[in-house]
């Protein structure tokens, strides 16, 4: 399994996939050509569905801009996988030809980087092995993942948590419009104004909607595993910040949160386009319990138990964001999961451990499962549920 450092990425929304991940792919391609003459991109699949409303255009364009360049949205072609780019580079020895695909969370797969993206650092690829590993060496997931890790996993996470910290304090100042012809109004600081009682489960979900909305205008944002999902994050750390943890336990509790991301990333999918958005949200939400378990003190079989109490009970969930917007549903979605997390957390506490009849690798088996049956339709593509119905 690779390091949970590429579940936690500071990046600029509105999609990891979908944004993150065809800027990722500009800047490969002009890294590994010279001379560059022109280039051609032609987006499939999800990409070219919603690549509109993620900002696809407006990044390629952003990052080629010194470059002749032509953007085609294809929707018609099959391709393998639903978030494919074709970059055709011409320079001044001829033109060839790059397939590259986002898998979310702003990772691309390249001809380049296909094997060595494997290469792991940890030995154990589920949490049953992992689990078996801790109670063989008496260790907790967190010193499990301290020994695995690099010495600067540390810092590294430090800079995430301050990111989310402050993108939850940037959204909380700002009113007015989100992007785009939907006219969705900012909320996070109305409801912060509004807020009646010091109750850091409200606090929670404020903070939540602050950082999704900072992800809808194309912000600065930490991605948890995506954009789409980072709201949840967002509202984790803020009620974090509220109930005064220490910075050290909060950023254990992301190792915690990392580990379960890289679990799914690995073994399944945390991309909407190819599993909906229980691949997204549902993951964020496995994970923010995990986050929350950790910090609160549970053991390894409640944190693990958190983890799958919250995917189990995502199973199923559709990626249909209205006009290809990441706003309707997914601003007030990431609200709704992190308070899911705080309860599934929660729950994991008042069930005896002799009745854990499904594990958190059996229900992420199940969320592929589902994704794979999914109608691609309801899968990133803007065709049907909300997107449908809400115009």
């Amino acid at each position: 399994m690779r390091s949970i450092k590429e579940i936690f990425v500071i990046g600029h929304g509105p999609s990891s996939s979908h944004t993150m991940g065809p800027a990722n792919a500009c800047e490969y391609i002009l890294k590994q050509y010279e001379n560059i003459k022109s280039i051609k991109v032609t987006l499939y699949g999800s990409l070219a569905l919603t690549g509109k409303g993620h900002l696809t255009d407006y990044i390629i364009d952003l990052k080629l801009k010194n470059i002749e360049h032509k953007i085609i949205f294809d929707s018609k072609t099959e391709t393998k996988h639903p978030n494919t780019m074709e970059f055709e580079i011409t320079t001044n020895k001829g033109t060839s030809t790059e397939t590259i695909i986002s898998i979310g969370g702003g990772t691309i797969v390249t001809k380049e980087n296909y094997k060595n993206r494997l290469q792991e650092v940890y030995s154990q690829n589920s949490l049953k092995e992992i689990l078996i590993y801790c109670n063989k060496e008496n260790i907790s997931l967190v010193e499990y993942v301290k020994k695995h890790e690099d010495e600067n996993l540390f810092d590294y996470l430090k800079s995430c948590k301050d990111q989310i910290l402050a993108s939850i304090d940037s959204g909380l100042s700002k009113e007015g419009y989100l992007p785009g012809p939907l006219k969705v109004q900012r909320k996070a600081k109305e409801m912060l104004a509004n807020l009646k009682n010091d109750d850091p489960a409200e606090i929670m979900a404020i903070s939540a909607f602050a950082v999704a909305e900072e992800n809808a205008s194309g912000n600065l944002i930490v991605i948890a595993p995506t954009c789409g999902s980072a709201g949840v994050f967002g509202g984790i750390l803020g009620y974090f910040r509220k109930k005064n943890y220490s910075e050290k336990s909060i950023i254990e509790s992301l190792m915690i949160a990392g580990l379960i991301g890289m679990l799914a990333k690995i073994n399944a999918s945390i991309s909407g386009a190819e599993a909906g958005c229980q691949a997204e949200i549902g993951v964020a939400c496995a994970m923010g319990a995990a986050a929350i378990a950790s910090i609160k003190g549970l053991n390894n079989e409640q944190i693990a138990r958190a983890a799958e109490i919250a995917l189990e009970h995502s199973l199923g969930l559709t990626c249909d964001p209205v006009q290809g917007y990441v706003q309707i549903p997914c601003i007030e979605r990431c609200a709704v999961y992190a308070l899911k997390a705080k309860n599934a957390a929660k729950l994991a506490t008042l069930i005896p451990s002799t009745n854990n009849k499904v594990t958190f690798d059996d229900s992420l088996k199940t969320m592929y499962e589902t994704g794979k049956d999914l109608s691609s339709e309801y899968r990133e593509t803007g065709k049907k549920g909300l997107s449908e119905i809400f115009k």
